[in-house]
C-alpha cells in the first residue's frame, strides 16, 4: 500500500499540473482516439507479460523466488508505465480539456479531479484483472479474478480519501467563503497551513471512515479473542478496539494499526493470519502494533507529510526560478508562448517527481524500515522473548508464499527482521544502538526541517510564487535577451506583461506600442493594452476610448472569452455596463474554461449597471 501511495501521489500531481485548451471538434475527436489507443496498447501488453509469467510459475522447473521477483518487477513497471502513459494523455492528448466537457467539472474541481483519476485507475485495473492469473499461482490464494480487482480498489481507494474531501471542502469554502478566504488560500502560506491542518484533521478522523469503508467488524467470541483481548488489557490497550479486517476477502495474512488519537485508533487483524497464528504467536504481532503507538510513529508519519508539502514547495520555488534564469528554456518557453503556462508546469513537474519519489522512496523509507524494527524489538522486550514474532513471521512467509528473502522499500525481509530479532535477544546493546540511531535521526531531520522553514519565511520573495525575486529574475533575464533581440515581439511582450503587473504603465505602453508598429493585427498585443487603458487607476494612463478601440480591434481578430472579457471591460470603463453584461452573456452560454471568474465579472457588471438610469447609459455605441 505503501508504494501505492507514491504512485498515486504522482497521479495526482501529474493531473492538477496539467492545462486545460479549448478544443476544436477535429481536435477533440483525435484526443479521445489516442487516449482509447493508448489504452488498448497498455491492455495488450499488460495480459501478453502477465501470461508468460503465468506459464513460468506453473513450469515445474520453476524458481518461485525468481518468479515472484520477476512479477514484482513487471508489476512496478507497468505501475510506471501506466503514470507515463497518463502523463501523455494529461499533457499532449488534452485529457482535462475532454473532462471539463462533463457537466459540473467546470464548476467543480473535486468532481474535475475524481474523474480524472479515474482515467489513471482504469490503468490500474488493466494490470491487476491481466495480473491474476499468474498471481494466483505465485501466492496460492483462492479468490476469484473479480473480487480480486474489487479487493484492490477497496483496499487503494482511501489513499485518496483526504485529496478527496480536501478539494471537496475548496470548492466549498470557495462558493461560500469569500473573497479574503479564497484570496488567503491562493496564497502559499494559506495554502500550505490548510493542507496542515486538514492533514492533522483527517489523521484524527479518516480511520473511522476507512474502518467503514474496508467493513471491519469486531472479532467473534473465541478464545483467541479472549486472549487477544486479556493480553491488550494487561497493557492498558492504546486502542478503541480490535477489528476483524476482510481485506481481499479475509486472505491476506497482515495486520495493523491506524489512527493518531485513542478514540478513533484501531488494531486490524486479518481474518486468515487470526486463523493461522497461535495465541502466543498472536501476542507477538499485538505487541508490535502495540510498539508503533508506543513509540509515537504515528505522530512522525504525519511529521513527514507535512515536512514533504514544505519541502515540495520550496523545492518548486527554487526549480521554478531556476528554469526562469535558464536561457535555452526561456527562448522553448518564448517560442511556444501560446502554450507557456502548460509547458512551464510540464518542466517543473519533472523535478518534483523525482523529488516526490527520492523523498517518500529512501527517506521515508529509511524511518518506516527504522520504526518497524523498533516496534519489533518493543514486542521481544515485552515478551521476553523474540519466539513469539519470530514464529508468526515465519508463518506469515511460508503460508503466503512470500519469500523470506523478499525485501521492500519500506520493510525489512522476514529473514532479515529474524536475525536482528535472534542477535538483539542474545546481545542487549545492539537494542540501545537502534534507539539512539532512530533517536538522533529524527532529531536531525527535525532541525533540518525547522531550519528549512526559518529560511522559507525570511524569504518572501523565493516563497511567494511571481513575488518580487522571480519577477526580477524573469525581467533581469528578458532584458539581456533583448539586448540580443531588440525587436522581438515575444520579449517585448513579457518585459510590458511584467511593467503592467508593476504599474509601470509608461514602459509598458512604449512596448506594446513598438510591437504594434511591427505587428498591428497581434491581437494579444491589442488586447493587453486595452486592458491597461480601461482598468488603470492612473489617470495619465486610463483611456476608456483608446480601450474600446484596441479592445474591438482585437475581439474581431480573435473571438476568444479572454478578449470579449477586455471588450466589456472597455464598454464599462466607456459607462456602458448594459453592454458589458450582455457580452459576458455570452460568454458564460459559450461554457467557458473559468467559468467562476465570468460568473463574478457578470455579478460585477450588474451591480454597476443598477447604478445607472436609462439616461445616464449615454449614446448608444456599437458592440
Amino acid at each position: 500500500m505503501f508504494t501505492n501511495i507514491i504512485y498515486f501521489m504522482l497521479a495526482l500531481f501529474i493531473f492538477h499540473t496539467g492545462t486545460a485548451d479549448r478544443l476544436t471538434v477535429p481536435s477533440l475527436w483525435m484526443s479521445t482516439l489516442g487516449i482509447l489507443l493508448i489504452g488498448a496498447f497498455f491492455g495488450i501488453e499488460v495480459h501478453r507479460r502477465f501470461r508468460h509469467l503465468g506459464r513460468l510459475a506453473q513450469g515445474e522447473a520453476a524458481d518461485s523466488f525468481l518468479v515472484q521477483r520477476r512479477y514484482q518487477q513487471a508489476q512496478q513497471q507497468f505501475m510506471i508505465l501506466s503514470l507515463l502513459f497518463f502523463g501523455a494523455e494529461v499533457y499532449f492528448l488534452n485529457l482535462k480539456s475532454l473532462i471539463l466537457l462533463v457537466p459540473g467539472a467546470r464548476q467543480f474541481s473535486s468532481w474535475e479531479g475524481v474523474l480524472g483519476i479515474s482515467v489513471y485507475l482504469a490503468h490500474l485495473s488493466l494490470i491487476w484483472y491481466y495480473g491474476f492469473p499468474a498471481y494466483r499461482v505465485l501466492f496460492h490464494i483462492t479468490q476469484g479474478q473479480g473480487a480480486y480487482v474489487w479487493s484492490q480498489f477497496q483496499f487503494n481507494l482511501p489513499i485518496l480519501f483526504p485529496w478527496i474531501l480536501v478539494t471537496a471542502l475548496t470548492d466549498m469554502l470557495g462558493r461560500v467563503g469569500g473573497a479574503k478566504v479564497k484570496a488567503f488560500l491562493d496564497h502559499p502560506l494559506g495554502e500550505i497551513s490548510y493542507i496542515l491542518v486538514f492533514l492533522f484533521l483527517m489523521s484524527i478522523f479518516l480511520p473511522y471512515l476507512i474502518k467503514v469503508w474496508w467493513q471491519c467488524r469486531p472479532i467473534p467470541e473465541s478464545p483467541k479473542r479472549e486472549e487477544i483481548s486479556r493480553f491488550c488489557r494487561k497493557l492498558g490497550a492504546p486502542f478503541q478496539e480490535i477489528l476483524l479486517w476482510p481485506v481481499f476477502e479475509g486472505q491476506m495474512l497482515t495486520a495493523g494499526v491506524m489512527g493518531l488519537i485513542k478514540r478513533f485508533r484501531y488494531l486490524l487483524i486479518t481474518p486468515s493470519l487470526l486463523q493461522l497464528l497461535t495465541p502466543e504467536e498472536l501476542k507477538g504481532v499485538v505487541a508490535h502494533e502495540i510498539g508503533h503507538i508506543r513509540k509515537k510513529h504515528m505522530f512522525f508519519y504525519l511529521l513527514f507529510f507535512g515536512g514533504y508539502a514544505l519541502l515540495a514547495l520550496l523545492f518548486y520555488q527554487l526549480v521554478s526560478q531556476h528554469l526562469l534564469t535558464q536561457p535555452e528554456i526561456l527562448k522553448l518557453l518564448t517560442r511556444w508562448q501560446t502554450h507557456f503556462e502548460g509547458l512551464f508546469s510540464l518542466l517543473s513537474m519533472v523535478p518534483l517527481a523525482i523529488f516526490l519519489v527520492l523523498y517518500f522512496r529512501f527517506l521515508f523509507g529509511f524511518f518506516m524500515r527504522n520504526f518497524e524494527r523498533q516496534a519489533d524489538l518493543y514486542a521481544m522486550q515485552l515478551l521476553g522473548s523474540p519466539d513469539p514474532l519470530v514464529g508468526s513471521l515465519e508463518k506469515i512467509g511460508m503460508y503466503s508464499g512470500q519469500d523470506r528473502r523478499m525485501p521492500s522499500w519500506h520493510h525489512y525481509s522476514i529473514a532479515q527482521r529474524v536475525d536482528f530479532l535472534e542477535k538483539s535477544s542474545r546481545e542487549p546493546q545492539i537494542i540501545v544502538r537502534h534507539q539512539k540511531k532512530v533517536f538522533w535521526s529524527v532529531g536531525i531531520y527535525l532541525v533540518l526541517l525547522i531550519g528549512l522553514g526559518a529560511a522559507v519565511w525570511r524569504s518572501p520573495g523565493l516563497f511567494t510564487p511571481g513575488g518580487p525575486g522571480e519577477v526580477q529574475i524573469l525581467e533581469k533575464l528578458l532584458t539581456r535577451e533583448l539586448r540580443a533581440r531588440p525587436d522581438d515581439p515575444r520579449i517585448l511582450s513579457g518585459l510590458a506583461l511584467i511593467y503592467q503587473e508593476q504599474k509601470r504603465y509608461g514602459e509598458a505602453e512604449a512596448a506594446y506600442e513598438k510591437i504594434l508598429k511591427k505587428e498591428p493585427r497581434n491581437a494579444l498585443v491589442l488586447n493587453n493594452l486595452a486592458w491597461m487603458y480601461a482598468t488603470s487607476r492612473d489617470p495619465n494612463y486610463f483611456n476608456p476610448r483608446k480601450a474600446l478601440t484596441l479592445a474591438q480591434a482585437a475581439a474581431a481578430l480573435k473571438p476568444d472569452p479572454t478578449i470579449w472579457d477586455t471588450l466589456a471591460e472597455a464598454y464599462l470603463a466607456n459607462g456602458r455596463p448594459d453592454l458589458a453584461l450582455r457580452i459576458m452573456e455570452e460568454i458564460l452560454a459559450g461554457e467557458p474554461a473559468n467559468r467562476e471568474y465570468f460568473e463574478g465579472q457578470r455579478e460585477r457588471f450588474k451591480r454597476e449597471l443598477e447604478k445607472k438610469s436609462p439616461e445616464q447609459l449615454g449614446e448608444k455605441i456599437s458592440i
